[in-house]
């Protein structure tokens, strides 16, 4: 078998693109998202939305007065859909097409920088993830702030007994050969009607490829302890953990 590489990705989102358009429209901030933002970012900033999907974070923090943000994602169809919104709200944003691992960005272009709804860990590879994570240190100014979210392996209790089954398939051998490490699985997710690639971390990893890529963590916290969420953000993501980093 092929080992999952970046067209699975793009694949896996290309039929999903008009459900995101629709929770775009919809949803808008969560709380947290709303907590972290305000508290960290400034109207000035030029602001880079890496994976912003169809928009939901951009838009809804342009509509906020931070008109000096990019969005960028990796997949032609969603950023299809991005413009398409963009053209009915007469709203000025730039979309951009391309790869995390390779910013098409100069040095310190950018005060700030976003990576959403657990997008770092739909990069394959450690390498390719700590990859990004220097593009993105490289691409913001000296003490720019980013802000991701990933999943967190030792958090949830319902899902123990899973990783522990998974720890023996990988240890004996037998995990699927398209995955490349433990954590790595394959998800509908909420939103999904294909499967997708997804690493999923414990924190002690994020912090390492923290470290590797330069960064300093300045805050972190698991969404639901701080958090109420509404029911339509719930249906569409799960619980994550939130990094503001510099």
């Amino acid at each position: 078998m092929d080992k999952i590489e970046k067209g699975f990705i793009i694949n896996s989102f290309h039929e999903a693109a008009p459900l995101y358009a629709d929770a775009t429209k919809k949803i808008g901030l969560w709380q947290s998202e709303k907590y972290a933002f305000e508290k960290y970012f400034s109207q000035d900033d030029k602001i880079l939305d890496i994976g912003c999907g169809t928009g939901r974070t951009t838009f809804s923090l342009y509509k906020q007065g931070f008109h000096k943000i990019t969005g960028f994602n990796l997949t032609p169809a969603m950023l299809q859909e991005a413009r398409k919104i963009s053209r009915e709200e007469n709203l000025d944003i730039p979309f951009i097409l391309g790869d995390a691992t390779d910013l098409p960005f100069y040095n310190s272009s950018f005060d700030k920088a976003i990576f959403t709804f657990n997008g770092l860990m739909q990069i394959p590879q450690r390498k390719n993830r700590i990859l990004a994570l220097k593009e993105i240190n490289r691409v913001l100014v000296p003490d720019g702030i980013f802000i991701f979210t990933t999943h967190d392996r030792d958090k949830n209790e319902n899902y123990l007994n899973f990783w522990e089954q998974e720890e023996m398939i990988w240890c004996e051998g037998k995990q699927d050969d398209r995955l490349y490490e433990f954590g790595d699985i394959f998800t509908s997710g909420k939103t999904l009607q294909k499967d997708t690639f997804l690493h999923i971390p414990n924190q002690r990893e994020v912090f390492d490829c923290l470290n590797e890529a330069g960064f300093t963590v300045l805050e972190s916290f698991y969404r639901s302890e701080l958090f109420h969420e509404s029911d339509d953000v719930i249906t569409f993501s799960s619980d994550c953990r939130f990094w503001i980093v510099k």
